[in-house]
């Protein structure tokens, strides 16, 4: 028979388990993804150069802060009226992939509702003290899989992450709400928007979303998951039937993307606060080949593959994205190969 001796350390005392230990490591993991301008190392370059631009332009900030200051928590209280609020014994599902995108991206977790509308989005709300909050849409969450949620989810964390809420909030209530929602004191503060400065905010919009796709991509399981989840975008999700191939082939988006981009229709897009859906998805894809990306989620990195640096990423989507800018198609498909 075999003793043991109680008298001898055990060969865990030299670990240490402590919750102040974790949060350092935690910290440290974290902050070595954080660039000395505060956002993270994912972000999309231009996001972060329109937004000072709109910084520089005199009194925006002001006025921005004088529209949103009251609106966020005005839609905050809509939602817990009359929206469904996740947590653990309310949707826990969602509740869960809530909670791992936050722990992925370094957040707080935000507060999650589902909002019985018949449309297929996702937005996300947040302003200085005001909690910050998701709402997906019944008809989303109806229609995509879990694993494809967590995507959507991890997108609008992105927003939370890199302080887009401002200026999203300010750029929704003037370019989708309207400024006739805003009642008449908001309205006149409305009309010194000028259109320059409404493309302006519309051109970082676009923008900002690359950067909070990107987030996603980052929170999902798989890139394919991202892909599927940006790509049902373009028809809604709809549930097909068995018999209809649903597979995206990036060959003919391309194909899609240049036959807009030899047209003058792509000009349309500086109205919109959104990418195309097709760019979006193409962006994801050199998202998806870019060193960075691997950095978080170094386990989805396929054996011998080739990566980008982020510099070249950012510039690659950048032919994306641009409008004014934009080259011509043949030039693009030389950029994307």
């Amino acid at each position: 028979m075999s003793y043991t001796r109680i008298d001898m350390p055990s060969p865990l005392s030299s670990f240490d388990c402590s919750f102040d230990s974790y949060l350092k490591k935690r910290k440290a993991m974290l902050s070595k993804h954080m660039m000395g301008n505060g956002l993270p190392d994912y972000a999309y370059k231009v996001d972060y150069e329109y937004r000072k631009k709109l910084d520089a332009v005199p009194g925006l900030y002001k006025a921005a802060k004088a529209l949103c200051s009251t609106w966020v928590s005005q839609e905050l209280q809509k939602a817990n009226i009359q929206y469904l609020s996740v947590g653990p014994t309310q949707f826990p599902e969602v509740y869960d992939i809530a909670c791992d995108c936050a722990k992925r991206l370094g957040i707080a977790v935000p507060n999650v509702y589902v909002s019985p509308t018949g449309e297929f989005n996702a937005y996300a709300y947040g302003y200085d003290d005001v909690e910050p909050f998701i709402v997906i849409t019944e008809f989303m969450l109806e229609r995509l899989p879990l694993n494809e949620l967590k995507a959507i989810i991890g997108h609008e964390c992105g927003h939370i992450q890199n302080y887009h809420s401002l200026y999203t909030t300010l750029t929704n209530l003037l370019i989708t709400a309207g400024a006739q929602a805003l009642g008449p004191v908001n309205q006149l503060i409305a009309m010194g928007v000028n259109a320059s400065v409404t493309l302006l905010l519309n051109m970082w919009s676009r923008a900002a979303e690359v950067s909070a796709d990107r987030a996603g991509m980052i929170c999902a399981d798989s890139v394919e998951d991202a892909m599927n989840a940006t790509k049902k975008l373009l028809y809604g999700g709809v549930k097909i039937d068995d018999k209809v191939d649903t597979t995206l082939d990036i060959d003919s988006l391309r194909k899609q993307f240049e036959i807009s981009d030899n047209t003058g229709a792509r000009f349309v897009e500086l109205l919109s606060t959104h990418p195309a859906t097709i760019k979006r998805v193409l962006t994801d894809l050199e998202f998806s080949e870019c060193e960075t990306f691997y950095e978080w989620r170094p386990e989805l990195k396929k054996p011998d593959q080739i990566l980008r640096t982020k510099e070249e990423t950012d510039k690659r989507c950048k032919k994306y994205i641009d409008v004014i800018d934009n080259k011509t198609s043949k030039k693009n498909k030389k950029g994307a190969k």
